[in-house]
């Protein structure tokens, strides 16, 4: 079984369509998929039906929205500010709510749960409260390990959860939980799928050219630095459990909120991903032959560009 691990990105995470497209092209369609934070909105979209429409008629809307996404947390804000003043105390979550986020996921997914996605699907969330890993996914695994699996949540939670980058986003509150940014331990996740069965797996990462040399200055940018320098042991270790993994380089300057450019990222990644298609079918050759695939067929306007 073929396993694709999306990384996260936020509106870098649009390479993630440009690299599906390629492997379609390439007639490797996945049969399991994982993704992380703006990769799990690509998984996400994928996994509920087998079709590559999904993903771009996704990610269409959320280069149309751009901005107007990110809906801010003014209450919040303005308690903290409060809080300083009288208390001397600064109690934040984060810049932007997600809930916008959250409904549009749920207007494309038609309320869809995790365990209705057509293919394995694992979504990696930490919490905060007990500073677990939580991996919501579409079916168990053959074996849990340590890891908490959860399997009965709207697919729209599951992402509303792995996308909420500490400082930038309000963590998604559970009764008794507080989940954020799966990319805090798992920002490539290539275990799960390997625990639901993927003998071969094909990771892809995105990297901004020159950014591991730049200093942050905004909030975002810390927000990514911490994530990606606690992450950084954690991702060389799910590297070694996949097949083959596709480094997508995009240009310096970009962001998590780079919405205008998400055009130019789908085709860096699918630019990427077809020059490393020989690289790609060596690497998967060497492991088990690609076996028949099970997904649905692809369908929809496949051609459409967002």
């Amino acid at each position: 079984m073929f396993g694709l691990a999306l990384q996260g990105g936020g509106a870098l995470g649009a390479a993630h369509l440009g690299a599906l497209r390629a492997l379609t092209e390439a007639s490797l369609l996945p049969e399991a998929i994982s993704g992380a934070s703006a990769g799990s909105m690509a998984a996400a979209a994928y996994a509920w039906r087998g079709k590559l429409s999904d993903v771009e008629e996704l990610f269409a809307d959320v280069h149309q929205m751009g901005p107007k996404l990110l809906d801010l947390n003014v209450s919040g804000i303005l308690r903290m500010v409060g809080h300083w003043f009288t208390r001397r105390q600064l109690k934040y979550l984060g810049v932007f709510k997600g809930n916008r986020l959250e409904r549009l996921m749920d207007d494309h997914l038609e309320g869809a749960m995790i365990r209705d996605a057509r293919m394995p699907l694992a979504i990696p969330s930490v919490d905060l409260v007990s500073g677990d890993l939580i991996l919501y996914a579409s079916r168990p695994p053959a074996e849990r390990g340590h890891d908490h699996w959860e399997f009965d949540v709207p697919l729209s939670a599951a992402v509303r959860a792995s996308t909420s980058i500490p400082i930038v986003f309000v963590p998604k509150s559970q009764p008794s939980e507080m989940l954020v940014d799966g990319g805090v331990l798992m920002n490539l996740p290539v275990s799960p799928l390997r625990g639901m069965g993927a003998d071969r797996v094909m990771g892809v990462s995105l990297t901004v050219e020159g950014e591991d040399t730049s200093k942050p200055d905004d909030v975002v940018g810390v927000a990514r630095t911490m994530i990606k320098t606690v992450g950084t042991q954690f991702e060389r270790q799910q590297r070694r459990h996949a097949t083959y993994v596709l480094d997508v380089i995009l240009p310096a300057g970009n962001g998590m909120f780079s919405f205008e450019n998400m055009n130019e990222f789908v085709d860096i990644g699918y630019e990427t991903a077809t020059k490393a298609m020989p690289e790609i079918k060596a690497a998967f050759s060497r492991t088990v032959p690609v076996s028949a695939i099970t997904v649905a067929s692809v369908g929809g306007s496949m051609w459409h560009r967002v």
